[in-house]
């Protein structure tokens, strides 16, 4: 198998764009989480249903499952992008377009933990 030139791949444009809009919603998650939620003896909210309210809590630094989460969904989109872009660039860029899609939904997410503990 012939792998495709890291520097090829990220010409195109479509991919450089959804990789750096990607990585800045992941990177805001983060930085959003760690001036929001600080360290603490008490649980937090975790995770909220509308049917039920608040239904789990944890420790503080569970939030950071989250974009955990999210990185290593970039981390592996993009790697089977790049790998696959020799061979059809489409399924490439579906890969990036719902790596783009998944890192919206996190940081949503995200959004609502930091509002329900702060």
């Amino acid at each position: 198998m012939k792998i495709y030139p890291i520097k090829l791949y990220l010409k195109n444009l479509f991919n450089l764009i959804t990789l750096i809009l990607s990585l800045a919603i992941n990177i805001l998650s983060w930085l959003w989480l760690i001036f929001q939620i600080k360290p603490q003896q008490e649980d937090i909210f975790l995770h909220y249903n509308i049917l039920f309210g608040v239904d789990y809590l944890g420790s503080w630094w569970k939030v950071f499952y989250l974009p955990i989460f999210g990185l290593l969904i970039l981390i592996t989109n993009n790697l089977i992008g790049w790998l696959l872009f020799g061979k059809d660039k489409f399924i490439a860029q579906i890969l990036n377009a719902v790596n783009l899609f998944c890192q919206i939904f996190i940081f949503l997410a995200v959004a609502l933990l930091v509002f329900l503990n702060v």
